[in-house]
């Protein structure tokens, strides 16, 4: 099979052909992973996203550093190709998407069948493709940790990118009224079809002063839930309009900067302030999340909703 195989860690912009320097090669004779359990299951893969985890991955950076050599890619999605002798819940050609830490940028990836969603009739196979990571990371944030409510005001910064896009919309669902922060005028105007409340273009406004005003104008007292994938200087600007018992959901630090949160905003406004992404080692978590929660069609729900 074809795979993108991640040999040393290096740039990950360099394309993998043509290039010594590049960290990556596309190998168009890698073996195709095997069913190693009974209730194992072989999925060809149709789409698989990229997300800022599998750049860091690739350089090195991430949290967790797989051995070389590896395949990168997280969530993807596919058909069913083979099953184990145990598989109860799926079939070959059944449509299903999944999210693993590793693996995905490849033509074939085995997963238990634990891992698996269904994938609901009349969705996008491709689009499903960039689901589990994105809206499993804001379902579980704003919905199972935060417990986001109407009346509550959500701030999202990056709002544009792929989990700000997925909170924000969650957060229209559930009732909130959404700012949303990015950069370009051709964002704000995305963002604003997605009926948020009100957008901050950070290439020409200032963010505090520009939130301050929309709190005012609608009576608001601040932000009760920080939705932060950026981290950095946004950080520390947006403790500045935290309601008072504010929740902070930190979801990485696309910025490069790992903000220090100064300890007595901590102590006076803030209530609770500690989440973490659903890739890599936290797919345990988000299993464990989803298996407290009904099931997995809750979060799946997401996709019938957009």
């Amino acid at each position: 099979m074809e795979a993108l195989v991640c040999r040393k860690l290096g740039e990950p912009t360099v394309p993998p052909e043509g290039s010594d320097d590049s960290a990556r090669t596309l190998s168009r004779a890698h073996p195709i992973p095997q069913l190693n359990l009974p209730t194992s299951v072989r999925i060809r893969v149709k789409a698989t996203s990229l997300n800022f985890a599998n750049y860091l991955q690739i350089q090195g950076k991430y949290q967790e550093k797989p051995p070389l050599p590896f395949i990168p890619g997280s969530d993807y999605s596919g058909t069913v190709e083979a099953i184990g002798e145990r598989v109860s819940k799926f079939k070959v050609g059944d449509p299903v998407c999944s999210l693993a830490a590793l693996g995905s940028f490849a033509q074939f990836v085995v997963a238990d069948e634990s891992e698996l969603f269904l994938v609901p009739k009349g969705c996008d196979l491709v689009g499903v493709g960039a689901f589990p990571v994105v809206y499993g990371t804001s379902h579980v944030a704003l919905v199972h940790r935060a417990q986001l409510g109407a009346g509550q005001v959500l701030m999202v910064l990056g709002a544009a990118g792929g989990v700000g896009v997925s909170a924000v919309q969650i957060g229209k669902v559930r009732g909130a009224t959404v700012i949303a922060v990015a950069r370009g005028s051709e964002k704000v105007r995305f963002l604003k079809s997605l009926g948020v409340d009100h957008v901050v273009d950070l290439s020409n406004e200032d963010m505090t002063q520009s939130v301050k005003g929309f709190l005012k104008a609608r009576k608001l007292k601040g932000v009760d839930v920080l939705y932060d994938p950026v981290g950095g200087k946004l950080t520390k600007d947006s403790l500045k309009l935290l309601n008072w018992g504010a929740q902070i959901l930190i979801i990485g630090f696309a910025s490069g900067e790992v903000p220090v949160v100064p300890a007595n905003i901590a102590l006076v406004k803030v209530r609770t302030g500690l989440f973490m992404d659903c890739t890599g080692g936290a797919i345990g978590y988000i299993d464990r999340v989803f298996s407290k929660i009904r099931s997995r069609n809750c979060c799946l729900g997401w996709l019938m909703v957009y």
